[in-house]
């Protein structure tokens, strides 16, 4: 009846119920667990399988992927950046290492460094006494009304007890009105013109010894001329005088070559070449450790691009022309300029051992008597010759205007022949 109603009514009633959650089945929790937790074992078993086998693999590559690219791109940068490192580690340690610690590692410490170079400036300032400066005065005055003067180093490398001879370049009283001389004390008195030799341009000046005062006689002394046959490449040396052209100035270095020569008329000279630097108009003298005079500086001698390196004509090889101008003697003239033939370069090139004449001077007494260029000449003064030095040595045992028999070698259709010449020698 009353759901008649309701209906009647137009309202509806629905059946109110309570849904309850269904009891867990806790055997099959724990069994769907369990399935849960073998599989997980079972994946991460076969992971680590998995890993282990594949990982030593994979290091491997990326290794060999990193040193790759280390060989590529990182060696030059490691490279610089270990010189960097270990430029900053030295200055670490040098700042930690106290001098005498310096001394005991090397053996050489600043202090010893030091006296080393004052021990040199010794040896420098020994010869000091003997080095002088040649002034070349003209009459020709400058604007100012001041003569015209140039300077060049001189040294004393002989003295009679009378008269006081010093040794300089013939440049420098070439076409002059007065030549001077300023000694060490800065006392300047007046010398004269001796003699000099057109080869080497090597001059001989004289001074009186009553031009100078007893003052200045007792503070000046004579070169010490030394051995250069002794001298060894790499030996250290030292260039005084005027190396770098200005006054009073001195260099350090080494002998880079001693066996070097240059041929000039009638002789051949040996060269001591340095790495000193110089000048193309440098003058003064090559000393050893010892202080000894083993070089004259000679710049025009210079060979190649060598012009601004030290060099000097080595002093054993032109004491005897020292001699000669010193006592203004006549040097003997024949007017060839040539070369040693050593026995090598006979074997190799197929030339008589001998002299080789490089060149004749024009009017020379050589051209005179018919020898001609690529002569080679194998006898002088009937004696035989077989280098520039024997050349030498026979022309020095004679005298200007001896008529002298040379022989020589000449190349002809046939090979080469013997041809003969009598030589009237010069003097110069």
């Amino acid at each position: 009846m009353d759901e008649k109603k309701n209906k009647e009514d137009g309202s509806y009633e629905f059946i109110k119920e309570t849904i309850k959650k269904k009891p867990l089945d806790r055997k099959k929790m724990w069994k769907a667990a369990g399935v849960l937790a073998g599989a997980g074992a079972i994946f991460g078993l076969t992971a680590a399988l998995v890993f282990a086998v594949v990982e030593p693999q994979i290091s491997q590559a990326v290794e060999n992927k990193k040193r790759t690219e280390q060989k590529v791109e990182i060696p030059t940068d490691e490279e610089t950046e270990k010189k960097e490192e270990q430029q900053t580690d030295a200055g670490i340690a040098t700042e930690d290492i106290s001098e005498s610690e310096e001394g005991e590692q090397s053996g050489l410490s600043i202090d010893n460094y030091s006296e080393m170079y004052k021990e040199v400036l010794k040896k420098a300032d020994k010869i000091k006494e003997a080095m002088v400066t040649v002034i070349g005065v003209k009459s020709d005055e400058d604007w100012f009304q001041t003569p015209y003067e140039s300077q060049m180093s001189g040294v004393i490398v002989a003295d009679n007890g009378q008269e006081l001879y010093v040794l300089t370049q013939y440049g420098i009283v070439k076409n002059v009105d007065r030549i001077q001389v300023q000694f060490c004390d800065d006392t300047v008195v007046d010398a004269r013109f001796l003699k000099s030799d057109t080869s080497t341009g090597l001059t001989i000046l004289k001074i009186s010894d009553s031009e100078i005062e007893s003052d200045t006689r007792s503070k000046i002394g004579t070169a010490v001329l030394g051995n250069s046959y002794s001298a060894e490449q790499g030996e250290p040396v030292i260039a005084v005088g005027s190396p770098m052209e200005y006054k009073d100035s001195i260099g350090f270095g080494i002998l880079t070559s001693v066996t070097n020569s240059v041929s000039k008329i009638d002789a051949e000279y040996g060269i001591l070449t340095t790495d000193i630097v110089g000048s193309e108009k440098g003058s003064g003298v090559l000393l050893n450790t010892e202080g000894e005079l083993i070089g004259v500086i000679a710049q025009s001698f210079a060979l190649g691009d060598s012009k601004n390196m030290v060099t000097g004509l080595t002093i054993s090889q032109i004491k005897e022309l020292i001699e000669t101008l010193s006592n203004n003697q006549s040097i003997v003239y024949m007017g060839v300029t040539g070369e040693t033939i050593t026995p090598q370069i006979s074997e190799k090139k197929g030339i008589p051992k001998g002299v080789f004449v490089e060149s004749v001077e024009v009017d020379s007494p050589a051209m005179q008597a018919g020898i001609q260029n690529a002569d080679v000449i194998t006898e002088v003064n009937g004696e035989k010759i077989e280098s520039m030095k024997e050349y030498q040595q026979q022309l020095k045992a004679c005298n200007s205007g001896d008529t002298i028999k040379v022989k020589a070698m000449r190349q002809a259709t046939e090979g080469y022949v013997e041809v003969t010449f009598d030589v009237t020698l010069g003097a110069l």
